[in-house]
């Protein structure tokens, strides 16, 4: 299995890009601890998260991102 196909929390894929979220509007707000914190979901969904927030990226880890494979 690719490094893409692993499943980890929103919490444990951000240990790894280190991204400032300043607003999570990708993650459930409602249930938003289960939703960053428990739920594990693929590299895939949580590009699409952090696509969907306000988040800070310099270019260093915007790299990171998008060399992750």
């Amino acid at each position: 299995m690719s490094k893409r196909g692993t499943l980890r929390t929103s919490e444990e894929w951000n240990q790894i890009f280190n991204i400032p979220i300043m607003d999570p509007d990708g993650w459930d707000r409602k249930n938003y601890d289960y939703s960053f914190k428990e739920e594990k979901i693929s590299y895939e969904e949580f590009r699409m998260r952090v696509n969907r927030s306000t988040i800070w990226l310099d270019k260093e880890k915007t790299d990171k991102l998008d060399a992750y494979t």
